[in-house]
C-alpha cells in the first residue's frame, strides 16, 4: 500500500498532457485552484508549463480565449484594415519586421482602395538611409498639412534621427493634422526606436502564430473565400495540403536540432507563391492526371527548397511532399504521417470555404506526431521555453524582488575561491598529461605505420596540445590568485568561466565537439585520454573497439577503414563508403578485432530506439531520449547504386546540436518505411553530453 501514492504519481507524471488530467488522490482538490496545480506542474513537468499557463489565461481571464488567440485566424490584410480603423492623425501603425513579411505592398493595396492612394500625389515611401533623413522630414510635412500617407521604412538603420522623428511627431500633435493624414513606420526588432515613438503607435507584426492550429488558420486564411470557391475541386484540396504542409514546415523550427539543422525564413510569400503555380498548373488543364512529381519538385526544390542549405533538411522536405502530394489526397489521405493510429485526422473532402474552416477546428490537440515524431520529442524543446519563460518573468523590474532570509553562511564561498578550487583540481587532473608520440612515431618502422596509426597519432597530437594550453593558462591563473602575477583580462575570464562551469574559449578552440558542462567535460576528458593510453601501450594494434565518440575527428578514423580497404583490394577511395552493420554485443564481449573493418562504439539514437531482438529500429519508449546502440562492425564497401528499401541512411553527429558537426551516414535496418524515420528526425549522436 505504501506503494500506491507513488505509482498513482508515476501514472499521472506519463501522461502526454498532465495539466489536463486529475492530480492523484487528495491533490485533486488542486482541480478547483488551478493556480496552485500550476506549481505542480512547474516542479514534476516543466515540458508542460507554458501550454498550462496558456489555458490557465483562457480559463482565468474574462475573455481569455479571445486574448491568447486574438487574430490567430485572420489574414494580414484584415488586421491591417482592423488597426487601420483605429489609427488617427496621431497614431502610427508600427510595423515590427519578420523574415519575409512586406507590409508595404499591403498597405498601398489598401490605400488604393479606401482612398485612390497614388505615389508622389498623396503617398510617399521612403526608405531611410544616409540622406534620406531630409526628405523624410519634408514628406511628413506635407502630409501632416494636406493630408497625405506617410510610410518611412527601416527606421532602425537611423537610431539617432528617430529621436528626432519623435520630437516631430509631439509638434503634429500639438499643432491638429490633417484628420487624414496617416504615419506608417517599419523597423527590425531593435534597442534604438524611442519609447515614446512605440507608445504612440498601433504595433503589428506578421510573424506566423505559434502551434499547427494557429498556423493553419493563419495559411488557409492567405486565401479569400471568392477565390477558393472558384477553384476546381481538386485544386482545394491540394491547396489544404499545401497550406497544412506550410504550416509543418513553419512550426517544425520549434523542436531544435532535431526539427532542422538550419533556421531557415519561410513565409506567407512561399505559399501564395507556391498556390499560384498549383492555379497555373491545373487551371483549365484537361489532362485527368496531376502532375505530382513537377509540383513536388516545384514547391520542395524551388519555393521552399530555395531557403534549404542542408542536404538533410532538403531529404526531409522532400518526405513531406512525397506523403501529402499523392493521389490518396483527393480522397481521404491521413494529415498525420505514419501515426500507426496514435492519432488521425484525415483531409477534409472536397466542399465550399465554410467546410475546410470548420474541419480545421477539429484538429486533435498539439502533438509531435502531426510532424512525423514521437511525443518524446516535444519534451525537450518545451522544457527549454518553460526555462526562458522564467528566466525572462525573473528579469522583470520588481518581478524577483523580495526579502531574504537571514544573512550569508560564514562557510559560504566567495566565486574566486572557488575558481581557485577547481583551478586546482584540474591542474592536477591534466599537468601530467603528455603523449610521447614522438616516441611512439620513431618506435614503429614506415611499413608498420598504417592508416590507423596515423591517425591516433594525430589524436595524440591534438590531445598534447589542448593539455598543455589548459596547464599553461591555469598555472598562470594560480599565479594571479596568489598575487605573484597581475590579473589579466584573460585570466579573469579564464576564472570566471571555471566558477560557471563553462568552457573557456580557447579550451573550446583547441579542443573537441561537446556541449558538457565544465565538470562532465572533464570527466569525458579522462575517458579520452584512457582510450588514447591503451592505444600507446600497443600502437602496432588499435583497441578492439574504438569508442569514436572520444576521438577529436571521428571522420579521420572512417577514412581510414577506407584507406586500408583500398590498400588491401586495390580499390579506388572515392569510390569507397563506410557501411555499418550493427552487431548484438556491447564492446566487453568483443574478444577480438573485425575482420572486415573495425568494431565501434559510442553511438547513442534520438528519435528512436535499436531493438536487440528484431535488431532494427523501433519506436522510443516514453520520456527515453536516447538509447545506445550495440556494438557497430564499420567496413568500407564500393558505393551502391540502391539503396535496400529495409534500410534508413542515418545521419550521425558528433553532438546534440548536430549541425556543423557531421560525421557520416550509417545504414540502420527498419521494419517501417525509412520515410517515417527521415521525418521523426532520428540520427546517431556519439557525445550526448550525459
Amino acid at each position: 500500500r505504501e506503494r500506491e501514492p507513488r505509482s498513482r504519481f508515476k501514472e499521472w507524471f506519463n501522461e502526454l498532457t498532465p495539466e489536463d488530467a486529475k492530480l492523484p488522490l487528495d491533490w485533486k482538490r488542486l482541480d478547483s485552484v488551478p493556480f496552485q496545480k500550476l506549481l505542480v506542474i512547474r516542479a514534476l513537468r516543466p515540458d508542460r508549463m507554458c501550454g498550462a499557463m496558456g489555458n490557465w489565461i483562457r480559463q482565468i481571464l474574462p475573455n481569455g480565449r479571445d486574448y491568447m488567440d486574438c487574430d490567430g485566424s485572420s489574414s494580414f490584410r484584415i488586421i491591417l484594415q482592423n488597426s487601420f480603423e483605429d489609427s488617427t492623425s496621431t497614431t502610427p501603425i508600427f510595423f515590427i519586421l519578420s523574415p519575409g513579411a512586406d507590409p508595404v505592398k499591403e498597405v498601398e493595396a489598401m490605400g488604393k482602395k479606401l482612398c485612390n492612394l497614388q505615389s508622389g500625389t498623396n503617398y510617399w515611401n521612403v526608405a531611410m538611409g544616409q540622406g534620406q533623413d531630409v526628405i523624410a522630414m519634408a514628406k511628413l510635412d506635407i502630409g501632416h498639412r494636406e493630408g497625405h500617407w506617410v510610410m518611412l521604412q527601416n527606421i532602425h538603420l537611423m537610431p539617432k534621427w528617430c529621436i528626432e522623428l519623435e520630437k516631430k511627431l509631439d509638434v503634429f500633435a500639438v499643432e491638429n493634422s490633417h484628420p487624414d493624414f496617416r504615419v506608417f513606420l517599419s523597423a527590425d526588432p531593435s534597442k534604438g526606436i524611442p519609447i515614446g515613438v512605440l507608445e504612440r503607435s498601433i504595433k503589428l507584426t506578421n510573424e506566423p502564430p505559434q502551434g499547427m492550429l494557429a498556423n493553419l488558420r493563419r495559411s488557409f486564411a492567405l486565401f479569400s473565400k471568392e477565390d477558393f470557391e472558384d477553384r476546381d475541386a481538386k485544386v482545394k484540396s491540394i491547396l489544404f495540403a499545401l497550406c497544412h504542409w506550410h504550416a509543418i514546415m513553419l512550426e517544425r523550427k520549434k523542436f531544435g536540432p532535431m526539427g532542422y539543422n538550419m533556421k531557415y525564413p519561410f513565409s506567407a510569400g512561399d505559399l501564395r507563391d507556391s498556390a499560384q503555380v498549383l492555379y497555373n498548373y491545373l487551371e483549365g488543364s484537361s489532362s485527368v492526371k496531376i502532375p505530382w512529381d513537377d509540383l513536388r519538385y516545384i514547391f520542395g526544390d524551388i519555393m521552399y527548397g530555395g531557403h534549404i542549405v542542408d542536404d538533410w533538411d532538403r531529404i526531409m522536405c522532400s518526405k513531406y511532399l512525397l506523403y501529402f502530394m499523392k493521389d490518396e489526397l483527393l480522397d481521404e489521405l491521413e494529415m498525420i504521417p505514419y501515426a500507426d493510429g496514435k492519432l488521425s485526422w484525415p483531409s477534409p473532402p472536397p466542399g465550399p470555404h465554410e467546410k475546410y474552416i470548420e474541419h480545421i477546428e477539429t484538429m486533435p490537440p498539439e502533438s509531435p506526431l502531426f510532424f512525423g515524431m514521437h511525443p518524446n520529442a516535444e519534451i525537450n524543446f518545451r522544457t527549454v521555453q518553460c526555462v526562458q519563460t522564467f528566466e525572462m518573468l525573473l528579469s522583470l523590474p520588481g518581478f524577483g524582488a523580495g526579502g531574504g532570509g537571514g544573512g550569508e553562511d560564514e562557510n559560504t564561498q566567495s566565486p574566486m575561491s572557488i575558481a581557485e578550487q577547481i583551478c586546482a583540481e584540474i591542474l592536477e587532473e591534466v599537468q601530467e598529461k603528455k603523449f610521447a608520440t614522438d616516441d611512439v612515431g620513431r618506435s614503429m618502422s614506415e611499413e608498420e605505420k598504417g592508416p590507423y596509426q596515423f591517425v591516433f597519432l594525430q589524436e595524440c597530437e591534438y590531445m598534447n596540445g589542448l593539455v598543455y594550453e589548459m596547464g599553461r593558462g591555469l598555472q598562470e591563473l594560480m599565479l594571479g590568485f596568489k598575487g605573484e602575477l597581475t590579473m589579466s583580462e584573460v585570466m579573469e575570464d579564464l576564472a570566471n568561466c571555471l566558477f560557471a562551469e563553462k568552457l573557456p574559449m580557447w579550451w573550446v578552440k583547441l579542443g573537441f565537439a561537446s556541449t558538457r558542462p565544465l565538470r562532465s567535460w572533464r570527466a569525458n576528458l579522462q575517458d579520452r585520454c584512457v582510450q588514447l593510453d591503451d592505444w600507446i601501450n600497443d600502437p602496432l594494434n588499435i583497441p578492439k573497439v574504438v569508442d569514436i565518440s572520444r576521438l577529436f575527428n571521428p571522420q579521420s578514423f572512417l577514412t581510414a577503414i577506407k584507406q586500408l580497404c583500398c590498400q588491401n583490394q586495390g580499390l579506388e577511395l572515392d569510390k569507397l563508403q563506410v557501411f555499418t552493420e550493427v552487431t548484438k554485443k556491447e564492446a566487453k564481449q568483443c574478444e577480438a578485432h573485425s575482420k572486415d573493418g573495425a568494431y565501434c562504439s559510442g553511438m547513442f539514437l534520438e528519435g528512436a530506439r535499436w531493438d536487440q531482438a528484431s535488431n532494427s529500429l523501433e519506436d522510443s519508449r516514453p520520456k527515453e531520449m536516447f538509447t545506445e546502440m550495440p556494438v557497430v562492425n564499420c567496413k568500407a564497401g564500393t558505393v551502391a547504386d540502391k539503396v535496400d528499401k529495409n534500410q534508413y541512411i542515418c545521419p550521425t553527429y558528433c553532438v546534440p546540436i548536430r549541425r556543423p558537426y557531421y560525421v557520416f551516414p550509417a545504414q540502420l535496418r527498419t521494419k517501417a518505411i525509412a520515410d517515417k524515420w527521415v521525418l521523426a528526425g532520428v540520427a546517431l549522436i556519439l557525445d550526448i553530453g550525459a
